[in-house]
């Protein structure tokens, strides 16, 4: 053993092992700089309701090939260094596949084995990208950010919530040519909805807070203040001064409001009487036939009462009673407005100058209202869009350490693969050579002898 280590472990060979293994080593880095770490890929994980089913947020068809439309890869590829490559050949780049699940791969098996139909969609999905110059600047990493940063903005932009309902902007509204109790009807729809919208997201998610330490909660605390007691303020003042900028057109539009009303009044309370007469023409005893046999979701028989004309005119004068109740108290509130305001010809100047200032000052404080909750509500969305989907992006290009030891062990066991043969085995392998070669010549001789 210790001679066969001794032939082994000469400088000629020791340099040849080394040499290999550096080559090898050599070769693997290079392996892992031009190819491995040009090609990339990325994991997308839909989690939210409807996924499994095939759908986006909004409820529309979900297509995961949007990821390689041209909006989303025009974006991505805004931060490469080369802008020659065009989209079409990034596309061409792109391999998108999926992989289903454990608990998926069960819920399929299962139904087969019930003879029971069931429609799988994947909501995990395999983004793979390779660069295909693999002498030029590696940017296979910064593609792959772009790209999911892209298809998030874009996913966001298209399928999830806008809550343009919060926005107030001071330029966006004229009210030169308003009266004041229009600006407060104006105010109060946009306070209304913008509390609504907040409300809802509320009760979505009771447990979120921004970053500055604000919840759902407190933002809607914020738009309600502004309009139970800011903006009541303002009604009081302009009613109970029946302040306007025309006091004459002012009560003209109120006693336009009040003959409005009343008509719908007189429909709502005439069809209101008239459901209500036609019930003494009904029979009363139908009431008590209209039953049939029925059977609940645990067997058992039960008497169903049908529906009956009955029914539905007693609905239909209910409705139309309590609605017709509701448009005469509107009356009374426009015919008070009427009264107040036809009463005066023209306001103070002063109450008018007044009344402007707190105008301004709801504009200001609306203002600053919708930008803090816009903030909170901002951050809210971010946070449930995140949680729509989850993108895994692969590791940052670097020198795979294991990869090159691997390439070194190979060539390491290769090289002495070929020291082995040298020492033992190539005059072996020589000799025979030489007695092929020379029993190949002899034939060729005797070939040209028999030819002659």
């Amino acid at each position: 053993m210790f001679k066969f280590l001794q032939r082994l472990f000469r400088t000629k060979y020791i340099f040849i092992v080394l040499v290999i293994t550096l080559i090898s080593g050599a070769a693997g880095s290079l392996y892992n700089v031009l190819v491995l770490n040009r090609q990339k890929n990325m994991v997308i994980e839909f989690n939210y309701p409807g996924a499994e089913r095939g759908l986006n947020p909004d409820g529309s068809i979900f297509e995961i090939a949007e990821l390689k439309s041209a909006g989303v890869i025009d974006k991505a590829r805004e931060n490469l260094k080369d802008q020659s490559i065009d989209t079409e050949f990034l596309r061409s780049r792109i391999f998108i596949t999926t992989k289903v699940t454990n608990n998926s791969l069960d819920k399929i098996i299962s139904a087969v084995h019930n003879e029971q139909t069931l429609i799988y969609m994947p909501t995990t999905f395999y983004v793979y990208y390779s660069q295909k110059d693999k002498f030029s600047k590696n940017e296979s990493d910064v593609f792959m950010e772009n790209l999911a940063q892209a298809y998030t903005d874009y996913f966001s932009e298209k399928y999830t919530e806008k809550n343009d309902i919060l926005i107030f902007k001071a330029e966006d509204y004229d009210f030169s040519d308003k009266d004041y109790m229009e600006i407060y009807t104006i105010f109060k729809n946009k306070a209304d909805s913008m509390y609504s919208y907040i409300s809802n997201h509320q009760n979505e998610n009771r447990a979120f807070y921004s970053e500055d330490k604000v919840n759902l909660g407190m933002a809607a605390k914020m738009i309600e203040s502004f309009r139970d007691i800011n903006l009541e303020k303002f009604y009081a003042y302009v009613v109970q001064n029946a302040v306007s900028k025309d006091n004459v057109e002012a009560a003209k539009r109120f006693d336009y409001l009040i003959s409005e009303a009343q008509i719908e009044y007189d429909k709502l309370y005439s069809s209101s009487t008239i459901a209500s007469d036609a019930l003494a023409y009904y029979e009363p005893d139908v009431g008590a036939v209209a039953f049939i046999p029925s059977v609940n979701s645990k067997g058992n028989y039960y008497m169903s009462r049908t529906k009956t004309g009955l029914d539905y005119i007693t609905k239909l004068s209910y409705d139309n009673g309590v609605l017709a109740s509701k448009k005469l108290k509107e009356i009374e509130y426009y015919r008070g407005l009427y009264d107040k305001f036809a009463s005066i010809e023209y306001s103070d100047p002063q109450k008018i100058e007044s009344a402007e200032k707190m105008m301004q000052a709801l504009v200001s404080d609306l203002e600053q209202i919708s930008e803090d909750v816009l903030k909170t509500d901002n951050e809210y969305l971010e946070h449930k869009t995140m949680n729509y989907f989850n993108i895994r992006l692969p590791k940052k290009s670097a020198i795979n350490i294991t990869l090159v030891i691997k390439f070194m062990i190979a060539g390491f066991l290769f090289a002495l693969c070929i020291v082995i043969f040298m020492e033992f085995f190539k005059k072996i392998f020589m000799k025979k050579m030489s007695v092929l070669a020379k029993s190949f010549s002899s034939m060729k001789l005797l070939d040209e002898k028999r030819g002659e």
